[in-house]
């Protein structure tokens, strides 16, 4: 099973569903399984700590970039979500998800991603995984 790494604070919104997507530097497949954990101390040099299995359902490119006058993180329309991209992506408020992406661009610039959702993998998908 393929496995990727998710920040322990997200952990239990994955579990109550309101965690459903994930913005990575490269799309992760569609349909099959994939272990999120989580790192139980420095990241490679501990243990992998499973937090679930989900399923990619749909990925599709987002631009993020930040206003180059106010600092502040803006992103294209993701199509179907229902919600703000924020509550989505498991944070408290749109100033959280600001704050986590500052501090990974400049501002003026811009970047393309993918948006993953996702939904938690049953059972049955887990086992097909392991034939």
């Amino acid at each position: 099973m393929i496995r990727r790494p998710l920040n322990e604070q997200f952990a239990d919104k994955v579990f109550a569903g309101i965690k459903t997507t994930t913005i990575r530097d490269n799309p992760w497949p569609a349909g099959k399984p994939i272990m999120l954990f989580r790192w139980e101390g420095k990241p490679y040099r501990s243990k992998q700590v499973e937090i679930a299995p989900v399923i990619v359902e749909e990925t599709e490119p987002i631009g993020l970039w930040l206003d180059y006058k106010s600092g502040r993180l803006d992103h294209s329309d993701p199509m179907g979500l229902g919600r703000p991209l924020w509550q989505c992506e498991g944070f408290n408020s749109f100033d959280e998800m600001d704050a986590w992406f500052r501090c990974k661009m400049l501002p003026g610039q811009t970047v393309t991603k993918a948006l993953m959702r996702f939904r938690l993998a049953t059972p049955d998908e887990v086992d097909a995984c392991k034939k």
